[in-house]
């Protein structure tokens, strides 16, 4: 097309072919305006959402930002908004069709979409014939990822919330047993504080014997005492270190816990809004001035075309 239009008289060709041009243009712009009007191609309204990702657990080298995506892009979400909002029949789209899904599926992602901003925000947008269903379905999109991300990490939470109460229940039977010996031998051997008792016990004893008058059964009742230390001190105390010990993991298992509890039981949010949406009063889609100045280009082009070709043959045959 080129060598036809540097070859000829482009002017000349123009004035000779001007109605025909005008009458093609004219056609092409009557009918594309007729065409891309609401009865052939249904007006789009635009509603859309940023957000910044907040409260999220590191799960892998992705950034927040693309955690997010990663959410709102999952089966779940799509599956919640089909379902709520009748998606197949607002796409209509009906259930007996043999590529049901993957049609409904293609029609969702061509007016659900999320992109990340230069900013690390998320923009969440949404087509629709109705507007007020664009402006609900973004709104709930971001409902549904703040329950999402809430119940995944629910989830973790349970498996830790189990893990340290059975940890919790194994120590408090630990310390029960090692509480009941220590009291058995408390209470059948009088031990009460062994390093203490040892010392004095010790020091009454020879004192006793360092005395010439003394009491027999008050030396055999101090050797008594000190006998049981030496039988059952070493016990007591190995029980002793073992029960504080137990003590101190026990009351931390059990902080743990309250707070995996606490966790659970928190309302939390999993994204800040910076733009929050609205109902669009002005379709996005389609710009019919565009596409009627495109459509009038591209057949005044083509014609022009068509027309150098026909007079270059024309040309050739009286030539």
């Amino acid at each position: 097309m080129k060598e036809y239009f540097e070859s000829d008289d482009i002017l000349g060709l123009l004035w000779k072919w001007k109605k025909p041009l005008i009458i093609v243009v004219l056609i092409t712009t009557v009918g594309s305006a007729v065409f891309s009007s609401p009865f052939f191609i249904k007006p789009r309204f635009k509603s859309f959402a940023k957000v910044y990702p907040t409260n999220l657990k590191k799960y892998s080298d992705e950034s927040p930002t693309e955690q997010m995506i990663q959410m709102l892009e999952s089966d779940a979400i799509r599956e919640s908004l089909v379902t709520l909002y009748e998606l197949d029949t607002l796409y209509d789209i009906e259930k007996d069709e043999p590529h049901y899904k993957n049609l409904l599926y293609k029609e969702y992602a061509d007016n659900v979409q999320f992109k990340k901003t230069k900013y690390e925000s998320v923009e969440i947008s949404v087509l629709s014939t109705n507007p007020e269903i664009a402006y609900k379905m973004v709104n709930s999109i971001v409902d549904l990822y703040n329950f999402e991300v809430k119940r995944l990490q629910d989830e973790k939470l349970v498996e830790a919330v189990n893990t340290v109460k059975l940890m919790m229940e194994r120590s408090k039977k630990e310390r029960d047993q090692l509480e009941e010996k220590v009291n058995a031998i408390r209470r059948d051997y009088g031990i009460l504080d062994y390093g203490s008792q040892v010392k004095n016990l010790s020091k009454e004893y020879y004192r006793l014997l360092a005395r010439s008058s003394v009491d027999p059964n008050k030396i055999t009742k101090v050797k008594e005492e000190l006998d049981n230390l030496k039988e059952k001190g070493a016990e007591y105390e190995h029980l002793s270190n073992r029960l504080w010990s137990v003590r101190g993991s026990f009351n931390g298992f059990k902080l743990q816990y309250e707070e995996h509890l606490k966790e659970l039981s928190r309302k939390k949010e999993y994204t800040v809004s910076i733009v929050n949406p609205y109902m669009a009063d002005k379709k996005t889609y389609p710009v019919r001035w565009l596409i009627v100045a495109v459509s009038a280009v591209i057949a005044f082009f083509t014609a022009l075309g068509v027309i150098s070709f026909l007079e270059r043959v024309e040309k050739r045959k009286t030539a």
